[in-house]
């Protein structure tokens, strides 16, 4: 277990009691980001040569479900900080040191966060020295506590059509912006993820230098390191993922908390001695037990062929974004059986596996971990449809 794994199980009460106000203010307390970032928790995704921990894939995944075991808004920003920090093996070292530059003193970090939508909602122009960009994008999550924001953008040329790949894609330019420069909107107030913070956010007209940005396929990764060979798409969608699993794990323990306390109306015995009951709780450990060894498994593959071959083959690609989703699946049909099987208690707002149902259904949205990836992944075997994996 590294460091920053038990850093994260250790912050569970702190993290607790600070998601009850997170809740009301759909966003979590900046305090709270700030300490974690400064133990470390937020660097194990950027490469020792900038100050950062470096740390296998499954390690920060870890990390991110013990983190959302705590409170499922914390994993999922955490997941957003270690994602988007992948990115930064892609940037030039001038702006990859400016962007995640390191200063560590003591054990104590001081470590630039990432967040932000690579969705292609944004346009950009030429200009002289970089380029203009203006957009809005939606799921800005822990943007609030960002000290650089990213946004898609497609890039016109001069005919007024886009900068496209050889195979006549358009290109999607991931562009990093100073927190400074973007504008974050107050659109949050979903059933779900509340704290996360996932406002829409936006830039008009700003300036992003020359390569302070990373085309989604096309840029070449400039930290050569076992980590940074890891697919991308298979690491974010293994990350979306560990958020269920927090959350899945968490509903586990509190359930039967619950059942242990709860005596039926017309019952003599608690919930926890029905056969139904028992039936329901083994089959919804079951289920998140084995998303999270399914999951766990197909990360360790990947990563054990890119140490010994040097690369993730595209079967490797396929198994990751496959695991990623039934994962993500199991996970919320355990959430599910245990939210029915607490009867007319969950639906109060003070019960945690409310806040569980909601939590987990919120996760299950994002589009890495969508069923829609399932189908992507079978076309690959069934009918030799690589797409974007």
């Amino acid at each position: 277990m590294s460091p920053e794994v038990e850093i994260a199980h250790a912050a569970r009460e702190e993290i607790e009691l600070a998601s009850q106000n997170a809740e009301q203010d759909c966003r979590l307390p900046t305090e709270l980001i700030r300490k974690l970032g400064q133990k470390g928790l937020f660097t194990m995704m950027i490469p020792t040569d900038y100050g950062g921990t470096q740390r296998e894939p499954q390690e920060s995944l870890d990390m991110i479900e013990a983190l959302a075991y705590a409170d499922s808004a914390v994993g999922w920003c955490a997941m957003i900080y270690t994602t988007t920090a992948l990115l930064g093996s892609f940037l030039p070292e001038r702006w990859a040191r400016e962007i995640y530059g390191i200063n560590e003193s003591g054990g104590t970090y001081d470590c630039p966060i990432g967040a932000g939508a690579a969705a292609p909602s944004g346009r950009g122009k030429v200009v002289d020295g970089g380029i203009s960009v203006t957009g809005r994008w939606a799921w800005g999550s822990g943007s609030h506590h960002a000290d650089w924001i990213c946004g898609g953008a497609l890039i016109e040329e001069e005919d007024g059509d886009v900068r496209r790949h050889a195979n006549g894609e358009p290109a999607v330019y991931v562009m990093f912006f100073k927190q400074e420069e973007v504008q974050l909107h107050t659109n949050w107030n979903p059933s779900g993820l509340r704290g996360t913070g996932s406002v829409d956010f936006e830039v008009r007209d700003v300036f992003v230098p020359e390569a302070r940005w990373t085309v989604l396929g096309a840029s070449r990764r400039q930290v050569d390191a076992p980590l940074y060979r890891f697919p991308f798409f298979g690491y974010f969608a293994a990350a979306v993922a560990s958020v269920p699993l927090g959350i899945a794990r968490r509903a586990i323990d509190d359930f039967e908390t619950l059942a242990r306390a709860k005596v039926p109306t017309a019952n003599k015995s608690t919930l926890s001695t029905s056969s139904i009951t028992q039936i329901e709780f083994g089959q919804a450990e079951s289920l998140a037990q084995g998303s999270a060894h399914y999951l766990r498994s197909v990360v360790q593959q990947a990563w054990q062929r890119i140490n010994s071959d040097g690369s993730a083959t595209l079967e490797d690609r396929r198994a990751l974004r496959l695991a990623a989703s039934q994962a993500t699946l199991m996970a919320t049909q355990a959430v599910d059986k245990l939210y029915n099987a607490a009867g007319g208690s969950a639906l109060q707002g003070d019960v945690s596996l409310q806040k569980h149902f909601r939590d987990i259904h919120a996760a299950t949205q994002h589009r890495m971990v969508s069923p829609e990836i399932l189908r992507m992944a079978a076309a690959v075997r069934l009918d030799d449809q690589p797409g974007q994996l």
